[in-house]
């Protein structure tokens, strides 16, 4: 019997993922629910790690292991699955694939999942989390400027909001979003990363295609 994912399907995929930038959200919802069985063991295979580096930085900025933490656009779990590896027990994920969702439910890392568009209020009171992420999922947000005033309000003075963004698509737009609460002593910018390889082990990609990483301080 063939097995069903060879290496050319598995970099068909994640070709797939880096060239959608928009689309409709009943889109983009069956386009990951039609990956989520091996979303990971694809994307894994080919040294994708920013998983590993948001939990890391989470530990490393002081987020107590008690602390709840947002992992908002969880996907299937992966976020989630390494702050677990970290002590993290409150975990709240957010993801609009409700297979995606089913995923991380399995894995036990989880203490709360909802299925939840990101341009739209986020339905936490103010100052909820000691943490917020969005890890690989800004790609499909539209109102950029919206989310950010919402990881603002829903984490706690102290806190800190993780995010990693495309280098070729970290424009003025998604700057500016960043800037004005950065502006307004709502937030400090504590951490800016230099560009880290998106999928480095993809041939069409390598590290051509890169993330960066910004951590701010909640004020």
């Amino acid at each position: 019997m063939t097995d069903p994912r060879t290496k050319q399907t598995e970099e068909r995929d994640v070709t797939k993922l880096i060239g959608v930038t928009s689309a409709k959200l009943e889109e983009l919802e069956q386009y990951y629910d039609s990956w989520s069985a091996t979303y990971e063991q694809d994307l894994t295979s080919m040294g994708y790690d920013a998983p590993q580096v948001a939990a890391k930085a989470i530990e490393n900025h002081g987020i107590d292991p008690s602390q709840p933490i947002l992992d908002a656009g969880c996907g299937v779990g992966l976020t989630g699955l390494h702050l677990g590896e970290r002590g993290y027990r409150s975990i709240v994920g957010l993801d609009y694939s409700g297979k995606s969702l089913e995923r991380s439910g399995e894995r036990g890392c989880y203490s709360e999942l909802k299925r939840a568009d990101l341009n739209d209020p986020l339905e936490f009171p103010d100052d909820h989390f000691g943490a917020a992420q969005c890890i690989g999922t800004l790609t499909y947000v539209e109102n950029m400027a919206g989310l950010m005033r919402e990881f603002h309000r829903v984490v706690k003075p102290g806190g800190i909001v993780q995010l990693s963004h495309r280098v070729d698509l970290y424009d003025d737009g998604y700057r500016k979003a960043l800037s004005d609460l950065t502006e307004k002593g709502l937030w400090t910018h504590v951490h800016h990363s230099d560009p880290h390889p998106y999928i480095p082990g993809h041939q069409d990609f390598g590290d051509d295609q890169a993330i960066i990483f910004d951590i701010f301080r909640v004020n």
